[in-house]
């Protein structure tokens, strides 16, 4: 599980910050538009976590079966 105190504190307030106006806003095209940027970084950061995981269980250069 991706641990949030690897974001750095000008991350996670822009991840707020988009949270509250999708929350908020009330111009539905405002609320929709921060949505959608906040999905984009929500899924790099889970693409990058998943490769982060396949590297550790990758064996270590030389180790072949």
């Amino acid at each position: 599980m991706a641990d949030p105190r690897r974001m750095t504190p000008e991350e996670q307030e822009q991840a707020h910050a988009l949270f509250t106006k999708a929350v908020s806003d009330p111009t539905w095209r405002t609320a929709s538009q921060a949505l959608d940027d906040l999905m984009r970084k929500l899924l790099v950061v889970h693409r990058l976590l998943e490769a982060e995981e396949r590297l550790a269980k990758r064996e270590p250069p030389g180790r072949s079966m």
